[in-house]
């Protein structure tokens, strides 16, 4: 009996030996005293931004909108890991290198694309290649002919209606307007162009002297004035870019043929630094400030609302079509139009 006895109390203790190394081990993993716990591994969403001229100031004061986006969904959502890449084709002319960024993120199967397209009918094919991967894909403000999963964009006919208005009202119905377009194969030029049309239209003393497509920088914009000053010299009374880079090359064209600031009218859409210097010298009348950084913020929060399921609308037009002249420049406020002074997009 004694022996029985001692074998079932030998086998109790070890019992109690196992159980007391388990526990053990199991307190091993729990934090130790007075370090914080482990956080759960967060969830990762990758959002490449294409953009199609980091060069443009407009793109720069819009590059800080994507990333601010960034910041302000990690805060909102502290257990999402957001990773905004930002990528430039160099140029509306540029399509073949968007194009290539485009087909590297669906190798790399991120989560979305926002893309501001150069080309609306060349990405087409990768947009739609996209779209078929599962990838969301935010169409921000020059729009690709193509679905997608949201379109965020000014009403570009209404911009260019606006600035139309403006230089037409400031001219008070007569006389010659030149037209610098900016990219013919952007559809947001294109449909600026087209609203101003229509608006110069209703006034019969309103004449288009000249008008062109062009690259968007400040070099052929200034040599394509210098072309309209040599043709119809104090004829041009007032001058409609579609953006503001543009308008930066029709002033210095005019100062270096001796007109002297506000004898013609200049407006114009987008606003920044450069900009505004020369609306304070007197040489641009009048600018649609546009709101970049609302924008890009906007593209990447609904970006971000559609890889979480939720569900977002088709299409959406933000309402900045207001020309702002030299005296309502003095209290605009600018936080959604501009980037911190000295803030670099931190591109790929």
């Amino acid at each position: 009996m004694k022996s029985g006895f001692g074998r079932w109390v030998v086998a109790a203790m070890a019992l109690l030996l196992v159980a007391s190394l388990f526990l053990t081990a199991c307190a091993k993993k729990e934090a130790a005293p007075g370090t914080a716990p482990q956080e759960p591994e967060k969830k990762k969403v990758t959002i490449a931004v294409c953009i199609s001229n980091a060069g443009d100031p407009y793109f720069q004061n819009k590059s800080y909108g994507y990333i601010e986006a960034e910041k302000q969904l990690e805060t909102r959502y502290p257990e999402y890991d957001v990773v905004v890449e930002l990528y430039d084709a160099g140029g509306y002319e540029f399509s073949e290198k968007q194009i290539a960024q485009v087909e590297d993120a669906i190798q790399r199967k991120v989560d979305a694309i926002v893309l501001t397209c150069t080309n609306r009918e060349a990405l087409v094919p990768v947009i739609n290649k996209a779209m078929a991967a599962g990838i969301k894909v935010v169409n921000d403000d020059v729009l690709v002919k193509t679905a997608t999963t949201i379109e965020i964009s000014e009403n570009s006919y209404n911009v260019g209606l606006s600035v139309a208005d403006f230089i037409a009202r400031r001219l008070n119905g007569q006389g010659g307007v030149v037209m610098l377009k900016g990219p013919g194969g952007a559809d947001l030029f294109m449909e600026r162009a087209r609203g101003a049309h229509d608006e110069f239209a209703r006034y019969p003393g309103i004449k288009i002297l000249a008008e062109q497509w062009h690259p968007q920088n400040i070099v052929e914009a200034r040599r394509i004035m210098e072309d309209y000053i040599q043709a119809h010299g104090k004829n041009i009374k007032g001058v409609y870019a579609g953006g503001a880079v543009a308008s930066m090359g029709a002033a210095e064209a005019l100062k270096a043929a001796g007109f002297k600031p506000g004898e013609v009218v200049i407006a114009s859409v987008d606003i920044h630094d450069e900009d505004m210097k020369y609306m304070r010298e007197g040489w641009i009348t009048g600018l649609v400030p546009c709101q970049p950084v609302k924008l890009a913020r906007m593209s990447v929060m609904y970006a971000f609302k559609a890889v979480r399921g939720e569900p977002v609308p088709k299409k959406i037009y933000t309402s900045d079509e207001m020309v702002v002249d030299l005296e309502r420049l003095a209290t605009f406020d600018l936080s959604d139009c501009m980037a911190p002074a000295g803030w670099k997009p931190p591109l790929r």
